[in-house]
């Protein structure tokens, strides 16, 4: 009966919440003062939750920097996806109240990620080269039963945010709605879906408009001749016309960029954001070329000096404030301090069930179905990603790292992988080429750490304005004099922390 009470006051206490999140929006489109003080009550929300609960000062320094960057972003969200805006605020003060969770949470040999990555579909309706997940039209459904219960157990370790990818999401939710159920089921989480975009159309924005909490990452190569290079003629016009049906339904979208040695230099150009911008896209990440999957190709694997241009750029587009949140998965090691996957703050099943420390790692370790059903001996997912020896070994193998400007250890680490391997139980998931831990793959990548090793020498952690930056936040002492402290030189509307 207590329970019952206390989830009654909850779905009370959201409505109350949802409909005052409602009137500030509103609020904040017409009056440019009233969305300056929506942000920074946001803001100062977040930051504290950082302060409170981050114990790392150059972690945490790094946290509030990024947040601060935030803003243009998010005053774009506000004048363009109002509604989109309205869900997004709602799970800033979510994930506020997470950061304080998951440390509460956390213990000595526990792990409570911010993220997870499912696969609800092996199958494709592309067959595109270097396929990293080795998609095909044929492949895996598990039942819309076992991706609820296991995005529920996530929930219950400390997971913010639910990252699909595939296979192609959206032929699930073309099939039996998968993407939109779990978003409805759980309002309080965020769904971002790698897709190819090709299986949106207008029932399905329409859904997303309603659930408000999916943000599709639509692939992109380059521009329309690299990109239909990889995913098929008349794929960018498709993707086009995705882009603005979801901009009708104000659905907050964005782009997912393949890092090669043919396209680095153009996905690192100011041209290429712009292109993003004018198209809507409202956040981007980017991830260098893993040679796994179907036929892939280690002589596509990035340079040093484009990975380092790429770093700098990404960086000077935060600085510059653009609107727009864009991701570096391998070259932010900084702002997550290293390596993430593992548990630590994220891992990944499979379409099939298997459970693997790392999306880009072609490794299972054990099955979720075995788990649910009781043949497995751990009890639960976080039984599983606390216990299983692979997990923990990975997690052992991050805390040797201590240059988070080569933070992954399938990519910059080799070696320490291959180490794993040979300590703890595992098995090749079904997107394990071969060559990958002993033949031609293995040297390529052992190749590509070492010159990144090489280059790393007499670089700066990071840029050397953004260490400015962070280093003049660390100066005010209270939560006033950093509200008074963090206006950009010759700007009006002062800048609060975010994280």
């Amino acid at each position: 009966m207590i329970a019952g009470v206390r989830q009654k006051m909850g779905c009370v206490k959201d409505c109350f919440a949802r409909a005052a999140i409602n009137v500030t929006v509103s609020g904040a489109r017409r009056l440019p003062a009233f969305r300056d003080g929506v942000l920074n009550r946001l803001s100062a929300t977040l930051g504290r939750s950082y302060q409170e609960n981050v114990p790392d000062p150059q972690l945490l320094a790094f946290h509030l920097w990024f947040g601060r960057k935030l803003r243009p972003f998010l005053c774009r969200l506000l004048e363009e996806r109002p509604r989109a805006a309205r869900k997004l605020i709602h799970l800033a003060y979510v994930w506020a109240n997470d950061v304080k969770r998951r440390s509460h949470l956390s213990a000595p040999g526990i792990v409570t990620p911010v993220t997870f990555v499912i696969e609800p579909t092996g199958r494709c309706n592309l067959r595109c080269p270097q396929c990293y997940a080795n998609s095909t039209p044929e492949g895996s459904d598990l039942p819309y039963e076992v991706w609820k219960r296991a995005v529920a157990e996530a929930r219950e370790m400390g997971v913010t945010l639910v990252t699909l990818t595939g296979g192609e999401p959206f032929l699930r939710e073309a099939k039996d709605r998968i993407i939109s159920r779990l978003a409805a089921d759980f309002p309080n989480m965020g769904f971002l879906v790698y897709t190819n975009a090709t299986m949106i159309d207008e029932d399905a924005a329409a859904r997303l408009e309603e659930v408000g909490n999916v943000f599709p990452g639509i692939s992109v190569e380059g521009y329309e001749r690299e990109t239909d290079g990889r995913r098929g003629d008349g794929y960018t016009r498709k993707a086009t016309r995705v882009r603005e049906i979801l901009a009708k339904h104000e659905v907050l979208y964005g782009f997912s960029a393949t890092v090669t040695r043919r396209n680095a230099d153009l996905l690192s150009a100011d041209e290429f954001i712009a292109r993003r911008l004018e198209e809507g896209d409202m956040f981007g990440w980017y991830f260098l070329l893993q040679p796994i999957g179907r036929s892939p190709d280690a002589s596509m694997l990035v340079m040093p000096e484009q990975r380092a241009k790429l770093r700098d750029q990404v960086y000077k587009w935060r600085d510059e404030g653009k609107p727009i949140f864009l991701g570096d998965f391998w070259n932010d090691g900084c702002l997550v301090g290293g390596c993430i996957a593992g548990g630590r703050y994220y891992f990944h099943i499979y379409a099939n069930g298997d459970i693997s420390p790392c999306v880009f790692a072609p490794i299972a370790c054990g099955n979720v179905l075995d788990v649910f059903n009781g043949k497995s001996e751990y009890r639960s997912l976080a039984d599983f990603v606390n216990r299983h020896p692979f997990f923990a070994k990975f997690r052992e193998k991050q805390q040797e790292v201590t240059d988070y400007r080569a933070p992954c250890l399938l990519m910059d680490h080799p070696e320490k992988l291959r180490e794993i391997c040979a300590q703890a139980p595992w098995y090749p998931a079904n997107n394990m080429p071969e060559g990958y831990l002993d033949g031609g793959i293995a040297r390529a990548l052992d190749s590509c750490s070492k010159d990144w090793e090489e280059a790393l020498r007499g670089m700066p952690l990071v840029p050397e304005r953004v260490q400015r930056d962070i280093a003049a936040a660390r100066t005010p002492k209270t939560w006033r004099d950093r509200l008074l402290h963090l206006r950009r030189p010759g700007s009006g509307p002062r800048r609060t922390e975010a994280a």
